[in-house]
């Protein structure tokens, strides 16, 4: 009892704080399903790792790594200078199941908002052994609306449809280090 009579004294002697935010907690969740030509077990080892090859959204220019850790526990991360501590975590993998499943939990590019963001992938055997249906499965809660969950989702297609699928269907993955003809303008 002592102490929160000490504690009210001090924040009663305390200048005023500034006045707090509301913002409304909203939820949403999308899908996006995209056919890669190319094997589950390649889109998977591709999809994960590192990514600098195809992913092409970054918090630094050029950074030294951009790697998924597949592994439970895991880490989306991306160093800004080789050797340096300085970078970013986007995500925690706490779900993997490979070549069929990762989920990652992390704010990604929306490092700095109170929000929760699961990115869930499976990835299926098409028609046939050369084929993979690539879904991803989001679900965003927090301090997002209708308007930012739907730059999440299109971003999201951005990244399998218009970046990894490319990638994949062009071959690159086979030479990551060689520029990828896919993206050549």
């Amino acid at each position: 009892m002592i102490a929160w009579i000490a504690a009210l004294t001090l924040l009663q002697a305390a200048p005023e704080a500034p006045a707090l935010e509301v913002f409304e907690v909203q939820g949403f969740r999308s899908q996006i399903v995209v056919e890669i030509a190319a094997p589950r077990a390649e889109v998977f080892e591709a999809a994960t790792g590192d990514v600098s090859p195809w992913w092409d959204h970054t918090f630094w220019p050029g950074p030294a790594e951009l790697v998924i850790e597949p592994e439970v526990g895991g880490l989306f991360y991306e160093r800004f200078e080789a050797g340096q501590p300085d970078g970013v975590v986007h995500a925690r993998v706490i779900f993997v199941r490979a070549p069929e499943q990762l989920r990652l939990d992390g704010p990604l590019g929306l490092s700095g908002r109170a929000v929760q963001l699961v990115s869930s992938w499976t990835l299926e055997e098409g028609e046939n052994p050369d084929e993979t249906r690539f879904t991803v499965d989001l679900a965003i809660t927090g301090e997002v609306d209708e308007e930012l969950a739907g730059i999440v989702r299109r971003v999201w297609v951005h990244f399998i449809q218009g970046r990894l699928k490319p990638y994949m269907e062009a071959g690159c993955h086979l030479e990551p280090e060689a520029p990828c003809a896919a993206f050549e303008e």
